[in-house]
């Protein structure tokens, strides 16, 4: 008889949600999906909002990628009032930028979705998570949190906020950092990078262990991305999708991603999939630092680049949702590598910002999210105050990445018979996406995971992972 697996809730992601398996009645896995169980409601809480306002109010979407929140919205304004910025507060802005992805990324790679691979996919719980490879290895922990302090310093420095950055503002900067701060952000540039070194070390080794579920978590989908004329960019540009073979399938700006995008609600869950419109077949894609490294030719800075020959000397493009690992890493050490550029030469003491007055129109955005493409579009009425919004997140266009991977590793696993492992994999394939589930609150200790086995709607199995293991 056919049953139903839930992992509810899935633990070390951005967010709560909960993953459904489908089976056949020979006990096979057919399928996978990931439920939201939160509804946000946001794009109707902006209705009425001042339009200058956006770039604070959104920020506070979530505490993990404010800043991307933060510069798409200030884009949109931007893009809506046709003003173009100072050289140098775009240089400010990318400066806070690197930072937040330096951040953003090795909070992933190394917290969320590292005891996975550093630990392995079948420890136990409490084998697997951030306090256990602490006892495990102090010394790669300490370097961890190392790094994502720098990134979150730099974001503070620059952004006023490490958190909920507020110095973007429609026109330009609000605020320089001084001579020594921006000193300062180029030696720490230089010691990330030292850092990243020591730290890719050390992973890409333990990636070895996992090899053979490369081909098992391969993404049969196009990849999506912002490219700069082939150079990876995270600001806003021309966005490119190519195939699994890797030609260009289409390109379009912000302006236009309506005409190519369709957005739609998922069974069961508050978050919607994004697909690619094509006549009367949609086609499914992915987005993030992966698809960054599948559009774009190069970084255009030195080791980032070596590390990206290095990457496809295995074959381009590449499409396991485990590359997403090894793809923030070398996005990592590009970070690095502009925070040392940027303070070195290139920032110079030019103006910052130039006035701009609101105005009724359409105002749309779109950047790189740390996780991948992101959206803001708004419509402002003669008064400057929003009279509607629509958000399109970078999960949103992985949703449909997402469930293919979780039905793959899990159809995978469940030949071994071992429930724990099972979990594990469910759990470790959505991780590999970093998903950013909207601004969740997360309670204070051991959160309880239930699987349960259905038949016919009727529970005859439940396993429990909770306080007391």
């Amino acid at each position: 008889m056919k049953e139903k697996i839930i992992v509810d809730p899935v633990t070390r992601i951005e967010g709560h949600a909960k993953i459904v398996l489908d089976t056949n009645d020979a006990g096979e896995i057919t399928g996978g999906h990931l439920q939201v169980l939160e509804i946000r409601g946001f794009e109707k809480l902006l209705e009425g909002m001042e339009l200058f306002k956006m770039p604070l109010i959104t920020g506070r979407i979530c505490g993990v990628c404010p800043a991307a929140h933060h510069l798409v919205s200030v884009t949109a304004i931007e893009n809506g009032l046709g003003v173009k910025v100072p050289p140098d507060a775009l240089l400010l802005r990318e400066l806070m930028y690197m930072g937040h992805i330096i951040h953003s990324h090795s909070l992933s790679t190394f917290v969320l979705t590292g005891p996975d691979v550093l630990v392995g996919i079948g420890a136990k719980p409490k084998d697997r998570n951030a306090l256990a490879l602490l006892a495990m290895a102090p010394e790669i922990v300490k370097k961890v949190l190392r790094l994502r302090s720098i990134g979150q310093k730099i974001v503070e420095m620059v952004g006023g906020r490490g958190v909920h950055p507020v110095t973007s503002v429609p026109g330009g900067q609000a605020f320089r950092p001084t001579k020594d701060d921006i000193s300062k952000i180029g030696q720490w540039g230089e010691e990330a990078g030292s850092l990243l070194k020591e730290l890719s070390e050390v992973l890409m080794k333990k990636l070895e262990n996992i090899s053979d579920l490369f081909e098992i978590t391969a993404i049969p989908y196009h990849s999506m991305a912002l490219t700069d004329k082939g150079k990876v960019t995270f600001m806003q540009n021309v966005c490119r999708v190519v195939d699994t073979a890797g030609k260009e399938e289409r390109s379009f700006t912000a302006g236009e991603y309506a005409d190519n995008l369709v957005e739609h609600p998922m069974q069961g869950s508050y978050m919607r999939s994004v697909r690619l419109k094509s006549g009367g077949e949609e086609k499914k894609y992915f987005v993030g630092p992966l698809a960054r490294l599948n559009v774009n030719e190069h970084f255009s800075t030195p080791e980032a680049d070596r590390l990206l020959g290095e990457f496809r000397s295995s074959g381009s493009p590449r499409l396991s949702a485990i590359d997403y690992l090894q793809a923030r890493l070398i996005e990592m050490m590009y970070c690095a590598e502009r925070l040392v550029a940027i303070c070195g030469k290139e920032l110079g003491d030019g103006p910052i910002i130039k006035a701009v007055t609101p105005k009724g129109g359409r105002f749309t955005g779109l950047i790189e999210a740390p996780r991948g493409i992101l959206i803001h579009d708004y419509e402002a009425d003669d008064e400057g105050k929003i009279t509607s919004a629509n958000l399109i997140v970078a999960t949103q266009n992985n949703y449909d990445a997402i469930d293919h991977t979780i039905t793959a590793l899990t159809k995978h696993f469940r030949q071994a018979g071992d429930d724990n492992l099972l979990m594990n994999g469910a759990e470790f394939a959505l991780r590999c996406f970093d998903p950013c589930l909207a601004c969740a609150t997360h309670a204070a200790g051991c959160m309880p995971i239930i699987m349960e086995l259905r038949r016919n709607g009727r529970v005859v199995r439940a396993f429990r992972r909770g306080a007391e293991e």
